[in-house]
Order: C-alpha cells, then structure tokens, then sequence
C-alpha cells in the first residue's frame, strides 16, 4: 500500500524507536541491520511502498545529516589532513570507478562500459552515515580515522559526477570528458563557495540577533535546522553546484559551537540536544526506507527468468570484494606515503588497511541514485540490465553492512560492535574513552558514577528524623542510577557490581521469608496473608536468580512491574479506606510489608558480619544500597499510616540541590585531579544543568 506523508512519518519514527529498543537486547546485531530488518519485514508482509528518488531523499535525509558531521568533525585533524581527504575523495573514487567499472563490464559484458563506469562511480563512495562509527569500533589509528571519516562528507560528489554522465553516455551514446572535468569544478568549487558564504550569512545573522537581544532559544534552534535546506536548495536550485558539498562546507564554518553562545549557555544546550534528536530520527529513518526498499531492488531481477539470481548473488559478491581490495590497497599506499614523509621506519599494517576497506559502508544515497536509473535509452530500447543493476546494488550494500558486522571484531578483537550515529543520542561515553588516557583519565560512566556516590554521600549527611522519607527516596534514586550505569545496553554479561547486588537481594529475600515465617507461627497474620507474600516473595527470589544468570525475559519484567502497581494501588486504597482505625497498622498487608522490610535489614546485617561472608565478595557499596532501599520502603509505609507531609516537596527540592551542588564539587575535584577531560567535564555539567532545570521548573509530588 501507498502510504500519505503523515502516516509515513508517524510510521518511520515509531519503527525508529522499536529497532532501537530491539538493538538493546540484540546486541550482536547492528542497529543499522535491524532497521534494514524491520523495514524488509514491513514491504514484504503489509505492502508498504515508500518511493524513493534521489532528489527529495538527498534533501530531507542526506543534507542535515552531511551538515551535522561537518559542525562535529575535528576541524584540526581535518586541516591537517586536507590533502589526503580531496584525493580520497576524488582521485579514490575515480580510480575505484575505472578499475571497478572495467571489471564490472568483464563480468557482465551485456552492461554497456559506461552503464558499468556509472553504476561503479555511485557505488565507490562510503557511506558518511554508518563510514566514522565503523572505523572508530574497529580502533583504526587515528590517521586512518580521520582520512575515512573526512572523505566520507564529501566524496558523494565525485560518485555523482561519474555516474551522472555514466548514465548520459548510454543514454545518449555520447560522452564528453572535457564537458564532464569541468563540469565536476565547477559544482564542487561552486558549492564550496555556496556553503561558505551562506554558512558566514546564518552566523552573522543569529550574531546579530543576539546582540540586539533576540535570544529566543526556540526561534534560534529552528534557524539552526533550517540551515542545511536553505545550503542545499541554494546550492541545487540556484547555481546547479553540489549541495552535498555545501552543505558540508557550511556544517564546517557554521557549527553549533561557532556562534559564540557562551553568554547562552541554554541555547547551546538546547541547540545541542535539538540536533542529536534530528539526527537520532534521521538516521534511522534511512536505513528503514533502504529495508523497505530492498523487495524493489531484488523482485524484479528475481522475477525475470532471463536472470540467474544466483549469478546476480555472485556479482555482487565480486563487485563487493573488489571495492574492498580498491581501498585497501589505497589505504595502504596513502599510508606508506604519509610514513615516508614523516620520517617512520615502522611500514604500515596490512591489517589496518584492510580494516579501513571493510569500514568502506556503502547506503541508502547510492541506492537512491540506482533507483534514478532511467527505463529507457536512446531509441526506446529499455536501459541495459537495469533490474540486474538495481540488485547488485543492494546486494553490495547488504553484503558491506553484513560482513562489516562479521569481520571488524575478528580483525579488531575488542574493538566491540559498530554503531551508526543513530542508535544513541548520548555518544559523550565514546568520545570520553576515545580521548582518555589509561591510567590518566575515567571515562563519563565511570565519572558519573563518582558523581553520584559523592551526592550519596551529601544527602546521608543530611538524614534526619523529619526528612528521612525525603532522603532515602532521594538516595534510592541515585542507587538506581548507579544500577543502570553498571549494567548498560542490555549487555550479556552481568557486571560485577550488579551480580553482587543481585546475591544481596537474594539474601534480603530469604531474610524476608524467614520473618514472615516468625509471623505466622506467633499467629499475627491470617493464612490468606501468609500464602500471598510467600508466593510474593518466591517470585522475586526467581526474578533475581533469573538476572544474575541473564535468563530474566523483558516481558517477565514488564508482568512484575504492572504486578507490583496493582499491589501498590490495591495497599494504598486499603489504608485510605481503613485510616480511622486505632490500630497503628491499620491494614495487615501494611504491617507485613513493615515487618519484611526490619526483618531483611536485620538479617542481612548479621549476615553480613558473619566471619564465612568474607569469601562472598560482597562491596559495602552493594550491602549499603540494598539496606538503603529496605529503609526507604519502611519510610514509604510509614507514611501510609501517617498524616500528609506537607513539607515534602519542599524537601525533595532542598535535597535535590545540596545533592547537585556535591555533584558539581565531584566534576571540579576530578578536573582539578586530571582524572577527566575537560570535555567530559562539561558533559558532566550539561547533564547536572538539566537536572538542576528540571527541579526548578516541575513541582514535586510527595
């Protein structure tokens, strides 16, 4: 089914968010490949069509994406290494054109060589959505690094000029190189000029209107994102040059951090985040449309009996493979030359060349330009091995994307899984461990953890009899932080903080169950009691077995939590109905809960002090979070049976700033102690920044 633009937005950002959810518990999987997944499932069962044409696609996907690389990029490392990036750029891509064009056509010799040269020219350029996080997972050396990356935001150009008039010559039958060289300078130089001057116009511009004291963060943010559109159309429409390159050019000299929004620090934030959100969507939006493009690419060559699909399966193999050797071989020689020039004696690796060739991810732009392929030539006659074409595209970017995710962690062991920029929008952690020094710096999760044991530690200090509920609510709040940092993405491997927490739990669950025990035998409780919270508490027992062995489902949690809501909701409609009772613990359940509760933090207090749990491995971190998380329950309980505390809120928010102002105290002691970059550091305030806006600005509910 055709679907409207409105449902096809809703669509694609819903699915978005499913693959990225998928991708954390897939984590073997690229995120990019499941979104291919995902996008495949939904053509082939539910007919979904979304028709892709290179115009609109490059505009709405390619151009603010092109843009945010080019603000993002080290302008250092890519002034130094201007040179090698426009010969990659360029001279990679012609050179990968003829040698791949001629092979092509050796190959398949019913593909005319200029319909061969074009569809090899729009093949050669990597993909600058997926190209820089694959080199950085597979930890090329950072000349490499930078060399990928940087000819990544431009060499689309050079890819477009050959298959363009590729494409034109057999159409037409005609080829003009000299038409076609300076046709080439004059779109990229065109664009070049296009993208800088409309980039010093939009930073001039926003000057002004802070200086006039038009600070309107919204109004601000949104000229922001409409910078890459304007650059491009100006680009395209206006002089008929690269708007890829302009845009490129213009993200470089136009970037977030150019305008000088010191004195704004909110805009920054915002702009900041603005764009990582755009980017988010954007990204995975492109690798859906490629998945559901995908029956497009491949039904009609499949359909036709006039095609072997396995042969085409082997071309593409072929064509593939030697993409890979192209820039191998080229990443090899650029090295040794940048070897000899500097003066090493050291030869570069042959592993690090292949390692830059796989990283050479081909995507959704050069399928885009595939699918603008024309039905017909010259003459009428339909244009040659066009459904053929059409599946060997996809097929090499399938195959580049596929055994990309194989081979970079054989060659690169640890080197982890690749990531496109897309699959998440807090990338800080990475560029903290890409920057970090061993032995000299932490990285942001080991800071933020840092961070929030020293606000622990502040509000500990703070606990007092009439603000108790309000501190441990605040101190569990922070534990589960803790939680989340210890065990992030969904990883297989529990880690070792968490499987202590986890053995603690276990204790504190049995601890329960013996004093439910003592409670029944002293006949406090009725039988219906006494059977619900055994049943209760073996659930929970199951429950943490079930995730220090990483066997526990997301549904099961997704069960236990609605469970746990409706036995809140169930106690708490029980005591307000029952609050005129004498009894101190008006409702039983209430009571039990208590008694659970003293009797685990007993029980593990001697346990943990008996001389045999010294073998157990246990932190006083971990014994100190599960006692904390037992009082703040007896606190919530209490408060149950208690009038309303109206000083509550007031609290939260006093504690909540002696918790950010140790927090901030933290990021300067680790500063000043060179323990984290600066960069880290700012990250570290931004999110302190947030969370210090947030408490300002919603009220509380106790």
């Amino acid at each position: 089914m055709q679907i409207a633009l409105i449902e096809g937005v809703i669509l694609l950002v819903g699915l978005v968010v499913l693959s990225n959810i998928l991708s954390h518990y897939l984590v073997d999987v690229p995120i990019s490949l499941i979104q291919i997944v995902v996008g495949l499932v939904l053509a082939l069962f539910f007919a979904v069509k979304i028709p892709l044409e290179s115009d609109w696609f490059t505009l709405l996907f390619i151009a603010p994406l092109l843009y945010n690389d080019g603000s993002t990029f080290p302008k250092r490392q890519l002034w130094e290494l201007k040179g090698p990036i426009i010969a990659n750029a360029i001279l990679l891509v012609f050179f990968a054109t003829l040698v791949g064009g001629l092979f092509f056509h050796w190959l398949l010799p019913t593909v005319p060589l200029a319909a061969a040269l074009a569809f090899t020219a729009i093949m050669s350029p990597t993909d600058p959505i997926a190209v820089e996080s694959i080199a950085r997972r597979a930890k090329l050396p950072d000349y490499i690094l930078h060399l990928v990356a940087g000819e990544s935001l431009i060499n689309d150009a050079s890819g477009l000029i050959g298959f363009k008039y590729g494409v034109s010559a057999t159409v037409s039958g005609v080829f003009h190189p000299g038409a076609a060289v300076l046709d080439f300078f004059y779109i990229s130089i065109v664009g070049a000029i296009v993208g800088l001057v409309l980039a010093f116009l939009f930073r001039a511009g926003q000057t002004f209107l802070l200086d006039h004291g038009i600070s309107d963060v919204l109004l601000h943010t949104i000229v922001s994102l409409l910078i890459p559109f304007v650059v491009y159309l100006t680009a395209e429409e206006g002089f008929h040059a690269s708007g890829v390159i302009a845009v490129v050019v213009a993200g470089i000299f136009a970037s977030q951090r150019a305008v000088n929004f010191a004195a704004q620090p909110e805009l920054r934030i915002v702009t900041q985040r603005t764009w990582q959100l755009a980017v988010y969507l954007l990204n995975g939006m492109v690798f859906l449309i490629l998945g559901i493009e995908l029956p497009v690419a491949f039904g009609d060559a499949v359909a036709d009996p006039g095609i072997n699909t396995w042969n085409a399966v082997g071309i593409a193999f072929a064509m593939w493979l030697m993409l890979v050797v192209i820039r191998a071989l080229w990443t090899y020689g650029a090295a040794l030359l940048h070897t000899w020039r500097s003066g090493k004696k050291s030869r570069p690796s042959w592993r690090t060349a292949l390692l830059s060739g796989l990283s050479g991810v081909r995507g959704a732009i050069s399928m885009a330009a595939v699918f603008s392929l024309p039905l017909t030539i010259r003459g009428g006659q339909p244009f040659p091995e066009r459904a053929l074409l059409l599946f060997v595209a996809a097929g090499i970017v399938i195959l580049s994307l596929v055994m990309a995710a194989i081979l970079l962690p054989i060659l690169s062991p640890g080197s982890g899984l690749f990531r496109s920029r897309g699959s998440s929008v807090n990338t800080a952690d990475e560029a903290a461990d890409a920057t970090a020094k061993t032995g000299q710096t932490i990285s942001l999760s080991q800071a933020q953890a840092y961070t929030y044991r020293v606000a622990i530690t502040a509000l500990e200090s703070e606990r007092r009899q009439d603000n108790q509920r309000a501190v441990l609510a605040m101190i569990n709040d922070y534990e589960r932080r803790l939680k989340q940092l210890r065990q992030p993405n969904g990883g297989k491997v529990v880690s070792p903080l968490l499987a202590e927490s986890l053995r603690l739990r276990i204790i504190g669950v049995q601890q329960e169950r013996a004093a439910l025990d003592k409670l029944w035998q002293a006949n406090l409780i009725q039988a219906g009691t006494y059977q619900h919270n055994v049943t209760q508490l073996q659930a929970r027992e199951r429950d943490y077995q079930a995730m220090l062995t990483n066997q526990y489902k997301p549904w099961h949690k997704l069960v236990r939590m609605l469970q746990a809501r409706y036995l809140q909701l169930r106690t708490r409609l029980s005591a307000s109905n029952n609050v005129a009772s004498p009894h101190p613990f008006f409702n039983e359940q209430l009571f039990v809960e208590r008694e659970l509760a003293k009797g685990a933090i007993k029980g593990i207090s001697q346990v943990t002090k008996a001389p045999e749990f010294a073998t157990a491995h246990i932190s006083p971190q971990s014994i100190y979070e599960v006692i904390t998380a037992y009082r703040g329950r007896i606190a919530q309980l209490k408060s149950l049976s208690a009038p309303r505390n109206q000083q509550l809120p007031d609290q939260l928010k006093a504690l909540r700033q002696t918790a950010l102002a140790a927090e901030r105290s933290a990021v300067q002691e680790l500063l000043e102690a060179g323990r984290v970059t600066p960069e880290t550091a700012t990250t570290l305030r931004q999110q302190i920044n947030f969370a210090e806006n947030l408490a300002l600005s919603n009220r509380d509910d106790g």
